[in-house]
């Protein structure tokens, strides 16, 4: 009986069959693949056919041997990858002259699948400070910065995301039932921002807003978060007021950058 292969094994032949094309061999037979990888041709086939399903692997068979070589699905993962950084240049100004006006940590963070992560901060003026890492990953359900790129996704993504997620609770002020959270999408969606307290840490609080592409798909979140102390209740107007105009100004050189 043939051995089961092992899931690393199979990512790992994978990877080794992207890793025969180059500058110098942008194109390859099925033969020269399974050559450079040692594999059989049967088994480089399965995977070369399983890439190109995908989109990561394009075929030529206009040639009397067929060739293979990358696919655009490589150009759009890397064009995420640059969105990313892109977004992180971009707001950096922004931020830090929000960080000024109000003294609190900021934070900017994408989406990475069911998760918020933090790909830039800028610490609080404050002696006491909210510290979290870049690189940091938060639940897309809870608290007001990840909430906010759970509220500009779609019905069907946010359906099975809150399906799929443990929806543990962080504090006694985490929100953790499903239609709760639900109506604070709604909600989210309608004031254009989120507001949260101690729902990730106790005694804190944050208020969140969504940057948008050119397309006007939610392309990251821009947050304040402090003590809740730190947010008196005849300011906290002019705070949500200055995450709005931070995140439309980002919004804005984002949709510039495109059109350039």
């Amino acid at each position: 009986m043939e051995k089961r292969e092992s899931p690393v094994s199979s990512v790992e032949k994978a990877l080794n069959i992207l890793e025969c094309f180059d500058s110098k061999n942008t194109w390859l037979t099925l033969n020269e693949i399974s050559m450079k990888t040692g594999y059989s041709k049967t088994a480089t086939f399965r995977m070369i056919k399983s890439f190109e399903t995908y989109g990561y692997v394009k075929r030529d068979s206009t040639l009397k041997e067929a060739k293979f070589s990358l696919g655009w699905a490589f150009l759009h993962k890397a064009n995420l990858i640059t969105e990313q950084m892109n977004i992180r240049d971009l707001a950096k100004d922004d931020l830090i002259d929000l960080r000024n006006k109000t003294e609190l940590t900021v934070q900017l963070a994408i989406r990475d699948g069911y998760e918020a992560v933090y790909i830039e901060q800028f610490e609080s003026l404050n002696p006491i400070k909210i510290y979290s890492q870049v690189g940091k990953k938060a639940p897309l359900y809870a608290a007001a910065g990840p909430r906010v790129l759970l509220a500009y996704s779609n019905e069907q993504e946010q359906n099975q995301i809150l399906a799929n997620s443990e929806l543990f609770a962080y504090t006694k002020n985490t929100l953790t039932d499903i239609n709760q959270i639900k109506a604070e999408l709604l909600k989210i969606r309608e004031d254009g921002y989120a507001v949260s307290r101690g729902e990730l840490y106790e005694g804190t609080m944050e208020i969140a807003c969504p940057v948008f592409d050119l397309n006007g798909i939610v392309a990251g979140e821009i947050s304040i978060v402090g003590l809740e102390s730190d947010f008196k209740e005849d300011q906290l107007e002019k705070c949500i007021n200055d995450v709005k105009l931070c995140a439309r100004n980002i919004s804005l050189k984002l949709e510039k950058q495109n059109y350039e």
